[in-house]
């Protein structure tokens, strides 16, 4: 037995979208399995490489699903995808270890096909609470989902294609924010007029994905849930997005639960120069250097290549 996972990198939330939208991005995390006389991790720190890897309780509990033993194996880790940074790295290191354990059960021989994918996300979504960034690290492109029934719970989803031309600039701080401490900030009621605003947005924001309007993505990306609580976790969060909007940006938003801040370019000369200012701005930052990667949509998603 030896095969290969990819995974790609999420952005969920994206404005109004809380714990339902997000989309994938050109950034991946590559599994390699091979059968092993026992189990092992490879290619990530030592403190990850324990029974407690979160692709090793995936695949655990998804074979246990499937009805069938643990095989014991060899798991190499090569990860973009930076940790607590708000780029769906667990979702990500989640789907693979669930998608491990469908090909250990004699599926994805020649990819996985849409009910296997669909099976696969609702196991990763119920795994991590929130199918936002399951949905699209499994179906590629720009994905609104929810779970159902918290007892037993069922995943739904819909997906679209992203504009191929459009850019996300995904600017990376030099600290890590833990999605607990995230969730922690947030209050345990809103206000309504906070609710009505943001359903109107996630509602406008879908649609403009899918018609590739970038005017309605720019109108609809605001939000009073989750955003205003988490900003004062991240250094800099008020200023670099200012810094966003003035130099070209056409939206910006906190990716997940941070803290990396995403934004948005039409692509050609205005993505140039976005990126060019803010590499230069984003070097000399008083809480440390950013980085800033500009990444395109993944319309992929999960892919499996078994040998």
């Amino acid at each position: 037995m030896k095969f290969r996972i990819t995974v790609p990198a999420t952005s969920a939330n994206i404005g109004p979208g809380f714990d339902a939208m997000g989309l994938a991005l050109s950034l991946y995390n590559r599994f390699e399995i091979n059968q092993a006389d026992r189990t092992k991790v490879l290619g990530c720190e030592e403190q990850f490489a324990g029974p407690d890897n979160l692709f090793l309780q995936a695949f655990r509990h998804a074979a246990g699903l499937l009805g069938i033993g643990v095989p014991e194996i060899e798991l190499t880790v090569d990860a973009e995808i930076p940790l607590a940074r708000g780029l769906g790295s667990s979702a990500a290191m989640i789907v693979g270890g669930v998608a491990a354990a469908f090909v250990a059960a004699g599926m994805g021989g020649e990819g996985f096909d849409e009910d296997e994918k669909r099976r696969i996300f609702e196991i990763a979504a119920a795994l991590e609470g929130h199918p936002d960034n399951a949905a699209p690290a499994v179906f590629g492109g720009f994905c609104s989902s929810i779970l159902k029934n918290e007892d037993s719970p069922r995943a739904f989803y819909a997906r679209c294609s992203v504009d191929p031309n459009w850019r996300f600039h995904a600017l990376i701080p030099p600290f890590e924010l833990s999605t607990r401490k995230a969730r922690a900030a947030l209050p345990d009621s809103i206000p309504r007029r906070d609710a009505v605003f943001n359903l109107g947005r996630a509602a406008l924001l879908a649609l403009a994905f899918q018609t590739r309007r970038l005017d309605l993505v720019t109108a609809a990306c605001e939000d009073k849930i989750h955003q205003p609580y988490r900003a004062p976790l991240i250094a800099g969060y008020e200023e670099i997005t200012r810094m966003c909007e003035k130099t070209g940006a056409r939206a910006v938003w906190l990716s997940g639960a941070g803290p990396t801040i995403m934004a948005l370019s039409s692509g050609g000369a205005g993505t140039k120069e976005l990126f060019a200012v803010l590499n230069r701005e984003l070097e000399s930052r008083p809480e440390g250097a950013w980085r800033q990667l500009a990444l395109r949509a993944d319309d992929t998603g999960l892919k499996v290549e078994v040998s």
